[in-house]
């Protein structure tokens, strides 16, 4: 077994490798993206689509 509390640079990098494991910003993203997919697709009862995405008004306009 590996003994992860080494104070020497790198060491949290190098356990996320060994693990094969994705970086906590990585992580985050993911996380997000799938909330946003759930909320959108009304799977999240507390958070509606209607209520937590709103389209912004298109600002071009056709001649």
């Amino acid at each position: 077994m590996n003994n992860y509390k080494s104070k020497e640079e790198g060491c949290v990098t190098n356990m996320l490798t060994s693990l094969k494991l994705n970086s906590l910003q990585d992580r985050r993203v993911y996380n997000h993206l799938v909330m946003l997919y759930k909320i959108a697709g009304g799977m999240v009862p507390a958070l509606g689509p209607d209520v937590y995405l709103t389209s912004k008004p298109q600002r071009r306009t056709v001649k």
